[in-house]
């Protein structure tokens, strides 16, 4: 079984007692954290500790995305001080911007450069990697385990090749930032509600949530523009959201 847990889903800051960017993927083998947004080490201990952490993977380094990535690195440090942790947490990153990979740098983690020609392996997961079209270099995620597989688009305009990406995948999980009315997304680098449908149309997915979401949203109306292409299950992300595949 592979289950994931949404912690945040806010684009850009979190609304009242909510989080911005991070899921949490568990199998029998472990924990790994997607993304650690603003908010999401208060969501995290809910229901586990960094000690539990197999790994994390940022899919980019804006703030949304890896704000709270010195909260667990300072927590992680606590840890190897006190004998529950025995090794360094795995942590993989883009190194670009470099001002923003030097902030990563910590004695609590072992970092390591996200190559997309490379596969890595975590909680037993096998993670594949996308360059997609953002602001800054940016990844979507394939994440393998047994025979189930999520897709995480990450922050990306509409591009083809995610379609590939994401085929016949159990659950997707994509990036919605534009809406129609929305003050809080100029777009650039971004998808709307429709195109994440398209892509999860063209590669035949079983499941589309839709994340990263605009705090002023008219959020029944995403819903319809994604139904409008896609035709089978769709959910609007919330830190409630667990999903067992």
């Amino acid at each position: 079984m592979m289950k994931v847990t949404i912690l945040g889903y806010w684009g850009g800051y979190p609304k009242d007692g909510g989080a911005t960017s991070g899921y949490l993927i568990t199998t029998e083998e472990g924990n790994v954290l997607v993304d650690c947004g603003s908010g999401v080490m208060s969501k995290l201990t809910k229901s586990l500790t960094v000690d539990d952490l197999c790994g994390v993977v940022l899919s980019h380094l804006h703030d949304d995305h890896m704000a709270d990535i010195g909260v667990i690195q300072y927590a992680a440090l606590g840890s190897l001080r006190n004998g529950r942790m025995k090794d360094k947490l795995p942590l993989y990153a883009s190194n670009s911007p470099e001002i923003l990979w030097s902030r990563l740098q910590s004695d609590a983690t072992k970092n390591t450069v996200i190559d997309e020609s490379k596969s890595i392996e975590l909680a037993g997961i096998t993670i594949d990697f996308l360059s997609v079209n953002h602001t800054i270099p940016c990844f979507a995620m394939r994440f393998t385990y047994q025979d189930k597989v999520i897709v995480y688009s990450a922050d990306t305009e509409y591009i083809d090749r995610l379609v590939e990406f994401s085929k016949d995948a159990d659950l997707f999980i994509c990036e919605a930032t534009i809406c129609e009315g929305s003050v809080h997304t100029v777009g650039k680098g971004h998808m709307d509600a429709k195109e994440a449908g398209l892509i999860a149309k063209k590669a035949n997915v079983k499941e589309l949530v839709l994340t990263h979401l605009p705090h002023d949203g008219n959020f029944d109306r995403m819903k319809e523009m994604a139904a409008s292409v896609f035709d089978k299950e769709i959910h609007l992300a919330n830190e409630k959201s667990v999903y067992r595949l």
